[in-house]
Formats: structure tokens, C-alpha cells, sequence
């Protein structure tokens, strides 16, 4: 069957945000790494940037104007994607580093096992014109209403945020020993339950790979509260925002305590706005879904 990739692609990008070329770039290189069934996007960012060098012979000539992508895909395989992060960054440099993609994976297996038994994530994204390439057209049901869906919801978002609390009460404690990699950890652990818990009310979505980055990137796309730990263009702002996405590690594997307590007090006052901004804009969220779901009440 020829893939729907040259049909579906030029609805899904509206006003040619993303050129044809690149989205015909990025399918070949995602099929260079893994064998693909399907491409869909989910959302993007576009920056550009122009220089100007007033030393120059023609100092009013700018340069040309350059183009960076963030994408948000998911993508059918046949194959069981086990490094998200490898395989991300295998694209990166693939595109010469004008793409960057965060990347949720399903086998086609597991996509069939989830259209049978109804996954409301799936049913808003694999729609025809969000298609970016398809190698056949996918069988998918529409949302699901209901009241247990909303008390689901809404339990899981009870759960994450416990969970966040929890991690972030710890963080709080007065110890003895000061390690303030540990905390560090702690607090990134924080915020990733907290991501979690704002992916499960906004798109129902439960992801089976766990990163810091990867998530903040994730919810942007549908609220403003990564923006406070997502880094600035301060230094300090960039190294506290790598000390928490390498926490795991540094734990783990360094046995020299790298980050200052200045550093983990500047991360835990940014994990508490964190969590009070995500607690009212989940909050806020379930409010809206709530009516919704209570109008498809059985009689």
C-alpha cells in the first residue's frame, strides 16, 4: 500500500509552519533509525534568528534568517523503542541540529491492543490531519464521556500530586547530613510527578518513559507552569536546571557532592511556585472537564 504520507502531511501542517522539505526530512530520517508505521504531530514551536555583524564590508546586510523546530510527535513502530532519549538525540544530530523532537513511542501492536479497549489520549491524536506520514490509515474511535472517566482522572491527578508533595516535604526536612545532590533528586523527582500529573488531566496521557526535560517540553504545549523551571538565560538558571535533570545520575554514580546548597535552596524555591502554579491550573482544568463528563450520565 503506498503511505498516506503526501496526502495526510499538507493538511496537518497549517499556513506551511513547518516546510514541506523538513517534514519530508524529519520521515526519512525517523525511518532511517526504526522501521515506522506512522508519524503524527502533536504540537511545535518555531523560532528564528537573523545576525547582523556591524564589522563587516557591508554592515547593513544581515544574514539570512534561520529556522529552528521543536516538535512534539508520536510515533508507531513496529519495534519497541527502548532509549526515548538516545533515539531523540540520534534525530537531533541527524538534522543538523535545526530539529528537535520529544518523541512518544507506541508499537503497532500496542496501539491495536489500546483502539480496542479505547484510549482517549489516542483518539484525539490519530486523526488524518495530523498525520505526518502513515503507512496505512488507523481505525480510531472518538473521546469517551463519562463519570467514571472524570472520578479516573481526577484519582490519578489526586495521586501524582501526593506523590509530588510528598517528595517535595522531604525536601523541606532538616537533616543532620547535608547532601545536596539528594536533594536535588528529591526535587526533581517533585516535578516529575507533578508533569505527570498535569499530562494525565490534560491529555490522558500516562507515559512510560520518565525525564525532566522531556516533560516540561510536553507540557508546554498545554500550560504555563514549565516556564518556571524551564532555564533562563541566566548561568545560574542553566546549571540548576541541568543539576536537576542529571540528578538520578549524579546520585547515583558520582561520589563527589557537586552542587552547592545555594543552587538546591534556588531549586526548591522553584519547585514550591512550581507546584502552586500546577495545582491551580490542573485544578482549573478538571473544573472544565467535570460538566462535561457528568452531561453523559446514565439515567
Amino acid at each position: 500500500m503506498e503511505p498516506l504520507s503526501k496526502i495526510s502531511n499538507i493538511n496537518a501542517i497549517q499556513d506551511d509552519l513547518i516546510p514541506d522539505k523538513i517534514v519530508t526530512k524529519i520521515t526519512k530520517v525517523i525511518k532511517s533509525i526504526i522501521e515506522v508505521h506512522s508519524i503524527y504531530l502533536i504540537g511545535m514551536q518555531k523560532d528564528s534568528r537573523s545576525s547582523l555583524y556591524l564589522l563587516n564590508p557591508n554592515p547593513e546586510k544581515q544574514s539570512p534568517i534561520m529556522h529552528a523546530y521543536k516538535l512534539i510527535i508520536l510515533i508507531i513502530s513496529e519495534e519497541y523503542v527502548a532509549q526515548p532519549k538516545e533515539f531523540m538525540s540520534k534525530v537531533f544530530s541527524k538534522m543538523h541540529e535545526s530539529v528537535r523532537i520529544d518523541s512518544i513511542h507506541y508499537t503497532l501492536n500496542e496501539i491495536k491492543y489500546r483502539l480496542r479497549h479505547g484510549d482517549n489520549f489516542l483518539s484525539r491524536i490519530l486523526t488524518p490531519e495530523k498525520a505526518i506520514y502513515a503507512a496505512e490509515s488507523l481505525l480510531c474511535g472518538g473521546y469517551c464521556y463519562h463519570p467514571k472517566m472524570y472520578a479516573a482522572i481526577r484519582k490519578e491527578w489526586e495521586f501524582r500530586m501526593n506523590r509530588a508533595y510528598y517528595f517535595k516535604d522531604k525536601v523541606d526536612v532538616c537533616d543532620d547530613i547535608y547532601d545536596e545532590s539528594a536533594r536535588m533528586f528529591l526535587i526533581s523527582q517533585s516535578l516529575q510527578q507533578a508533569c505527570a500529573a498535569l499530562l494525565y488531566v490534560f491529555w490522558e496521557y500516562k507515559s512510560s518513559y520518565y525525564d525532566l526535560n522531556h516533560f516540561l517540553n510536553l507540557c508546554s504545549n498545554f500550560c504555563n507552569s514549565p516556564n518556571i523551571v524551564l532555564p533562563k538565560k541566566s548561568f545560574r538558571s542553566k546549571r540548576v536546571f541541568h543539576a536537576l535533570c542529571h540528578a538520578q545520575y549524579n546520585v547515583n554514580f558520582k561520589s563527589i557532592d557537586e552542587v552547592s546548597l545555594e543552587d538546591s535552596n534556588y531549586a526548591q524555591r522553584l519547585c514550591r511556585r512550581f507546584l502552586e502554579k500546577v495545582a491551580n491550573e490542573g485544578e482549573k482544568k478538571l473544573q472544565e472537564l467535570e460538566p462535561l463528563h457528568s452531561e453523559f450520565n446514565v439515567q
